[in-house]
Formats: structure tokens, C-alpha cells, sequence
């Protein structure tokens, strides 16, 4: 297994130049983050970031399982990883490397925790709109069809629940959230990979303080486009959060509490 743990070391930040005499001159590497056919393409590929960054977090990795000229070896990886694991197959050529397939493993289930918006949920859901990641909204209308809308007044409102203002108070989503009162909220920021998705109940808030305070709370560009208040306040009573935060997965769920 020389061969294996040569390619392993390399990968987990080793030299690179030790594996190249295992490779065959052919070799093809297939990844999730790219293919390489040919050794100097193979030694380059061994380089890349994001095979590394999640190596580097304290992987476990397995004994390597010869069946034939197949060998398997994997690496486990954190739960707090984004992937259970990486999976690496190396099919040989006589004593060198001929093939490698490396898969992602799906992570493990996140445990549930009770249902509490963090001060990081909070304010990644506050600064979306400053932060070029407006938020979207989901609902279905009365002919069960899902419609989907950015939406730059989406608010942390209490540690439960999110709140927004809609300009057009006929608009589809006041409309339709007294029958079909479910939706979905979505954040994502491709630069850092912070992503939450949120499932809750919606529903008009008429009371005038609590209007007033959704109102105020948006942010000033979308208060000034209904300076007159014409629009609706809307809560959402979450029941469910999930997504990755700054370091690691998360799974609330207000049945938790």
C-alpha cells in the first residue's frame, strides 16, 4: 500500500513529487472538484484547496481494503463538516496507480437542536441586503403552484420568528398566506458558504405597534419606496431552521424546545 499512503500524505499536504513515481503515466484522477488525465495533471490536481481544507480539519481515515486491483480508503471527517467524508478508490496497473475516483460523502444527520435564532442567524437575515444577498421568499397561491420573490424588508423579529413588509397589500403573497399560510425563507452568501433555510407559518400582524416596528425595522431603501405605509406587516412563526453557519451545520426545530 506504499502507493496509497504516498497519494494520502500528498493530499494532506505531504510532497506531492513522493507519489509521482506511483503514478502511471495515464493515470486519470476523477473528483468532485476536477479530472485530471495524465501524471503531471494528477500532481497537479493533488493541490487542490478544497480537497485540502476539508483534510485538514481533523480527517480520520480508514485502513486502506485491497479487493483485486482495487484498493479503498476513506477519510472521515468532522460532523461539523459540510460531507461525511471523502472516499478515495485507486485501481492499479501492476504496482502503479492507474485510476482514482474521489467521491464526497454525505454527512451525517445533524442533531435537532430547540429553536433559537443566533446572533449570527439574526444578523446574516438583518444585513442580506447590504450584504448583496437579498432573501427569498416561497409560497403557494390557491392552484397549489409555488412562487418564489426576492424580498429586501426580511427582518429578525424575535428568536422565533422572521417578519417582512409587502408594498402591495393585493399582492399574491398577503393574498395567499391566510388560506395556504406555509412558507420557506432562504439566505445564502456564496462568498463565505453561510446558507440558511427557514420553514415557518405566516401570517398578517395588524396590531400598530408591531406593524410600525416591521416597518421600521426594513431596511431604509425599501421604507422609502412606501413612505406613505400603504403595505402589510407579515410574521413568520418559524418551526424549523437549517443550513451552515460560520462553522458548522445546524438543524432547529421548534418540536425540540
Amino acid at each position: 500500500m506504499t502507493a496509497v499512503e504516498a497519494y494520502r500524505g500528498a493530499l494532506s499536504g505531504g510532497d506531492a513529487n513522493a507519489v509521482a513515481g506511483h503514478l502511471a503515466d495515464d493515470v486519470v484522477v476523477e473528483t468532485n472538484f476536477g479530472r485530471a488525465e495524465g501524471a503531471e495533471a494528477a500532481l497537479a490536481l493533488l493541490a487542490e484547496p478544497r480537497t485540502a481544507g476539508l483534510l485538514a480539519n481533523g480527517a480520520q481515515w480508514s485502513e486502506a481494503a485491497a479487493v483485486g486491483d482495487v484498493v479503498t480508503v476513506t477519510a472521515e471527517l468532522p460532523a461539523a463538516a459540510p460531507f461525511g467524508g471523502l472516499e478515495f478508490v485507486f485501481t492499479f496497473a501492476g504496482a502503479k496507480i492507474a485510476r482514482v475516483e474521489q467521491q464526497t460523502l454525505p454527512a451525517a444527520p445533524v442533531k435537532a437542536m430547540p429553536l433559537l435564532l443566533t446572533d449570527e442567524i439574526k444578523g446574516a437575515v438583518n444585513g442580506a441586503l447590504d450584504n448583496a444577498t437579498p432573501m427569498l421568499i416561497a409560497y403557494s397561491d390557491s392552484d397549489g403552484v409555488i412562487h418564489v420573490s426576492f424580498r429586501g424588508t426580511i427582518q429578525a423579529y424575535s428568536g422565533e420568528s422572521l417578519a417582512l413588509w409587502a408594498r402591495d397589500p393585493g399582492g399574491g403573497l398577503p393574498r395567499h398566506i391566510a388560506a395556504r399560510p406555509k412558507v420557506t425563507l432562504f439566505y445564502h452568501d456564496p462568498a463565505t458558504r453561510v446558507s440558511y433555510t427557514f420553514y415557518g407559518q405566516a401570517r398578517i400582524e395588524n396590531e400598530p405597534a408591531a406593524r410600525a416596528a416591521i416597518f421600521e425595522n426594513s431596511h431604509p431603501r425599501e421604507r422609502q419606496m412606501d413612505f406613505r405605509r400603504r403595505g402589510v406587516a407579515i410574521v413568520v412563526d418559524l418551526d424549523k431552521v437549517e443550513g451552515r453557519g460560520p462553522g458548522s451545520r445546524i438543524l432547529m426545530s421548534r418540536s425540540s424546545a
